[in-house]
């Protein structure tokens, strides 16, 4: 009796151990709820306009994958001139009072601000994103932009388009005074249109062919080239209403120098 009770110390103590065991022990849900916390404590928090441009850019891969080239200029096209032409101008009230389908401040808050910057009272919301972040804005069709905020991408774009073709042309002018011709900021050109996204690059036609053969035409002279590509690079991304009113002006040179033409 005396051994039994000798042994019951060592097995009560045993017997709490082991409870004590089994309560500190977490349970399954608390694991997963510990790791969960720590893998979301690890991934970067994608801010809400990171988020829509990368849902963006999924809708865009999708779009190009699904339509040839000549499809991809006639969307571009209507696209621009829905968000920049005599649609937008017509509808201009009911997209300036367009808002997110949202209650996140930020989201309301930049198209606040888009809208403001198109009426000319605010800066741009998209000043100096990327040419590609500028595209997936512009010619996303799902709605998740308003139409003032890709009106406004589509401005910042062009500036920057803009701002390129000052340079290159400038270059291509002093290649040319130097050397005699213009290539290597010929194929500067090509190497940027090739960079473009796809929509855009449609957009331009076989622009590489033409600018090889203005490498190719040694006798051409300056004023012809001038009035070639360098007009693309210059007018091709002014906004709608600055190529309508070019071309109206165009138009009626062309009209009044008919009129002068003797018959």
């Amino acid at each position: 009796m005396d051994a039994v009770n000798k042994q019951l110390p060592s097995i009560s103590a045993s017997a709490s151990a082991a409870v004590v065991r089994r309560q500190v022990q977490p349970s399954e849900a608390e694991i997963v709820a510990k790791l969960d916390a720590g893998v979301a404590r690890e991934e970067p928090q994608l801010s809400p306009l990171a988020k829509q441009l990368s849902e963006a850019s999924a809708r865009a891969a999708l779009r190009d994958s699904l339509l040839s080239r000549k499809e991809l200029a006639e969307l571009a096209a209507q696209i621009r001139d829905r968000i920049g032409g005599a649609n937008y101008t017509s509808a201009k009230e009911f997209y300036d009072a367009q808002k997110p389908d949202t209650d996140n401040v930020e989201l309301l808050d930049r198209a606040r601000h888009a809208t403001d910057f198109i009426n000319g009272t605010g800066s741009n919301p998209f000043r100096g994103l990327s040419r590609d972040q500028l595209s997936l804005i512009t010619y996303d069709e799902s709605g998740s932009f308003t139409v003032n905020e890709r009106r406004a991408a589509s401005w910042e774009a062009d500036a920057q388009h803009q701002d390129w073709a000052r340079y290159i042309i400038d270059k291509m002018d002093a290649e040319r005074q130097r050397t005699g011709r213009s290539d290597d900021a010929l194929l500067e050109t090509i190497h940027y249109y090739d960079s473009l996204p796809r929509i855009e690059v449609a957009g331009y036609g076989n622009y590489e062919a033409m600018i090889r053969m203005q490498m190719g035409a040694v006798e051409i002279e300056w004023p012809e080239f001038n009035t070639s590509l360098l007009d693309m690079l210059a007018n091709e991304w002014k906004p709608a209403n600055e190529r309508e009113d070019a071309a109206g002006d165009e138009g009626s040179a062309k009209g009044l120098g008919n009129e002068a033409s003797p018959s």
